[in-house]
């Protein structure tokens, strides 16, 4: 007799697309600003990606894949910012790498360069200048929702 099964839908969505959309958008705008912005956001770009790092190595977690997505987001020229034929891929190691931040962040109890982290994910996927702290709350409150997906 055979056995049946019942297909369950999953609690959570992959958040990867949906960050790396985001991040994706942000590069398309970031294009027409000066060079003194593609500086900063470059400089916050890789912050965010180096903070990531560290909570994987902090808690012993480094894999292969997180040694690609570094290596990788370390060939990129220092004007990806403006080179439009990168963004998809940038986007998605991006994202990839900041998700698999998040278990080890939680691990870790949450340390102070979290809330660095979290900062410069906020300037990274929202790079114009945010004067209403309402603007910013939003955008921390929808990345803790994609964070806890991540986990």
């Amino acid at each position: 007799m055979a056995k049946r099964s019942v297909a369950i839908p999953s609690r959570s969505i992959n958040p990867v697309p949906h960050l790396s959309y985001l991040i994706e958008a942000a590069l398309q705008d970031s294009c027409d600003q000066p060079p003194d912005f593609h500086e900063n956001y470059r400089r916050q770009f890789a912050t965010l990606i180096g903070l990531g790092a560290t909570a994987i190595l902090a808690k012993g977690n480094w894999t292969l894949s997180t040694q690609w997505h570094l290596l990788t987001f370390l060939s990129y020229d220092d004007d990806f910012t403006q080179s439009k034929d990168k963004f998809e891929r940038l986007s998605v190691i991006a994202a990839e790498m900041i998700c698999n931040a998040i278990t080890p962040f939680t691990f870790l109890g949450m340390p102070r360069y979290f809330d660095d982290f979290m900062s410069v994910m906020t300037h990274v996927i929202y790079p114009a200048s945010m004067e209403l702290a309402d603007k910013k709350r939003n955008m921390r409150e929808l990345l803790q929702t994609l964070f806890e997906k991540c986990d």
